[in-house]
């Protein structure tokens, strides 16, 4: 089977280098391409690189009678035409490409390492890191504290899809510093000017609050503008568009193989999976509403689970003027249960745990990456909201107005605040805590087992020294985490900041600082401890905007009730007012912020102009230049 697999990758003209361990166990197989090659597969497979500066320095695809008048800018990583990122993505569609049919051969069909792994023919199948652009990025990104991020060379290098991740990163980084000093602020203000206060609660916290909302709305609009300007720059306007059809699709017993024939335009569609309905439930929807049935299970599970804990355990650990132990079980307990929900619906990727969530997706059969991956942030943030801030909302608004399984459950007192503030405090230290676990001990625990099954791992832990080549050296080392996992915890931690920020500013300082290390320690890591990600575009985050969008809206509704309802921060100007008059007041605060949200939408156009401008010269001045020398660029319409 080795030399049958070999032999198929020798007659695609692929270069072959093959060894085995000195240990005896393993063989390792590099591949790579010579240029003619790969000059020819980038002419078949519409590779776009980026033009020179004199010639506009738009992405055009890729033809040899370009690259002869030297029309090509040269990569980053170093090499003169294609960069790393570019061969890697050529050389796997030829490996997986069907085999040339020369009439004599009787095992023509293309390889699969997905399925030569799963039967255990071969153990992996991964791309090797670039020494040079690795080592380049390591000491100009991963180990600079101080420097903007090359994002350039990580989208050359990663791809656009980590790329853009790491713009998101960055951005909310930056961002955080407003609120961060403000907070700072505020702190300071509290006990140099209100010492006898017990609680953050001055003058100041309903200016806060608001900021704190409009900060939210700022964030979000700006950062539709800064992705849309990536678009532009990065040229991935049409990629979803463009985009192939998942493998997983295309061999999925649902799906209808050359059967199903197009309402419009009355030709037959190589791949169809009917959308179906919910009443009664047929196709698609059928098995989405199994993923809603199970979500709302989870939901009521969470539900339950919080009142009986605060019923139960957390209020009769509280008296009046002492909330403090009670507050803290009840945040840190809330934030257990947050655990070990995620951990069984999304998984553990740093433990190789695949969650519920994953095999509910993959039975909705989504036709695109792009398709299956939105379907699992918009369900699994169904989740999740339940889970990391009902008890929040519950503690915040519910338990003095609402009984709960039958009983009287206010705060001492009918003060919520205070025991508020240090739940949040709590549940953002936690999940600080829990995510640096994640990161640092999880992947160790991973390695340990992982190695325990390799012999070779046994003979160097034993004292054996044994040079390792690069080949064997990554094969030691993790997976990398998926993108579309890289953004949940930020994005979860942005709905703390934003909806209960002002009940404890420091958070926002500490989480800040917590990122500030953190974004140069994942960089690290996705350069010294995981396997090089094979390159992926994206064109944009997908439904987290409009998870950003949900939570930046609630916190508006969240900062006027905290500081009209739960806390006391009106009585400061008003201190005549009754509950009736706070409730108005905080009514009308909250339209004025929701007209507020709206005005910077219409003054903040998610569409940049001068972004927008740069890109069209851009194409312009190429189509110009293609039209001097005599040529049409290749285009997917233009073939078809």
């Amino acid at each position: 089977m080795r030399e049958r697999v070999i032999g198929k990758l020798r007659a695609l003209n692929l270069n072959i280098d093959a060894y085995t361990t000195k240990d005896g166990t393993k063989m390792f197989v590099r591949i790579s391409a010579p240029n003619t090659i790969l000059q020819y597969e980038a002419e078949q497979q519409l590779v776009r690189l980026r033009l020179r500066e004199e010639f506009g320095g738009a992405l055009c695809a890729f033809s040899q009678e370009l690259d002869e008048k030297n029309a090509f800018d040269k990569p980053l990583d170093g090499f003169e035409l294609f960069s790393s990122a570019n061969q890697l993505s050529m050389i796997k569609e030829v490996v997986y490409s069907e085999p040339y049919d020369d009439g004599v051969a009787q095992d023509d069909e293309p390889i699969d390492f997905d399925t030569l792994i799963q039967d255990e023919v071969a153990i992996a199948y991964f791309p090797l890191h670039h020494d040079r652009m690795r080592l380049k990025l390591l000491n100009e990104w991963a180990r600079t504290f101080g420097k903007p991020q090359p994002l350039e060379m990580v989208r050359e290098y990663f791809g656009e899809k980590i790329a853009l991740f790491y713009t998101w990163y960055g951005y909310y980084i930056t961002m955080l510093f407003i609120p961060g000093l403000v907070g700072i602020a505020l702190v300071v203000s509290q006990f140099y000017y209100y010492p006898e206060s017990q609680w953050l609660e001055n003058p100041y916290t309903p200016i806060f609050a608001i900021i704190m909302s409009v900060w939210a709305s700022m964030f979000t609009q700006l950062w539709q503008s800064l992705e849309t300007t990536r678009k532009y720059e990065w040229d991935t306007l049409e990629f979803e568009n463009q985009e192939s059809v998942r493998e997983e699709f295309k061999e999925s017993g649902d799906t209808l193989k050359d059967e199903h024939i197009d309402e419009v335009t009355d030709e037959v569609v190589d791949y169809y999976f009917d959308e179906g309905s919910y009443l009664p439930p047929t196709g698609r929807a059928r098995k989405q509403l199994l993923t809603y049935l199970v979500i709302l299970a989870i939901n009521i599970a969470v539900v339950v689970a919080f009142v009986f804990i605060w019923t139960t355990i957390s209020l009769p650990m509280m008296e009046p003027g002492n909330v403090l132990v009670g507050s803290i079980v009840s945040g840190v307990l809330n934030s257990v249960i947050t655990i070990l929900v995620d951990a069984t619906m999304d998984g553990i990727a740093e433990l190789e745990l695949v969650g519920a969530m994953h095999h509910l997706i993959m039975q909705e059969n989504w036709r695109t990456a792009t398709e299956h991956e939105d379907a699992l942030i918009m369900k699994t943030f169904y989740f999740k909201f339940a889970a990391k801030y009902f008890a929040l909302f519950m503690v915040a608004f519910g338990v003095n107005n609402v009984q709960l399984l039958g009983e009287d459950a206010r705060c001492p007192e009918w003060d919520c605040l205070p025991v508020l503030q240090i739940m949040v405090c709590t549940i953002v230290v936690v999940d600080i805590l829990y995510s640096l676990v994640v990161q640092n001990v999880f992947p160790a625990i991973n390695k340990y087992f992982d190695g325990l099954a390799d012999n070779a791992a046994l003979k160097a832990r034993a004292g054996m020294k044994i040079q390792l080549t690069p080949q064997e050296e990554q094969y030691d080392w993790l997976d990398p985490t998926p993108v579309v996992d890289l953004y949940k915890d930020k994005i979860y931690q942005f709905g703390y900041i934003a909806m209960f920020g002002s009940v404890f500013p420091l958070i926002v300082p500490l989480c800040l600082l917590q990122n500030l290390v953190e974004i140069r320690a994942r960089a690290a890591a996705l350069l010294t401890k995981n396997r090089r990600p094979e390159p992926a575009v994206a064109a944009d985050i997908g439904p987290y905007q409009s998870v950003l969008e949900i939570i930046s809206t609630l916190s508006i509704i969240t900062n006027s009730a905290m500081i009209g309802i739960t806390g006391y921060g009106f009585y400061f100007y008003f201190p005549d007012m009754n509950p009736v008059d706070c409730l108005w007041v905080t009514v009308v605060l909250e339209h004025a912020l929701l007209l507020i949200k709206i005005l910077i939408i219409n003054l903040f156009p998610s569409d940049p102009a001068d972004a927008k401008l740069a890109w069209t010269t851009a194409q312009e001045r190429k189509k110009q230049q293609l039209a001097k020398w005599n040529m049409v660029e290749r285009t997917l319409d233009n073939i078809q």
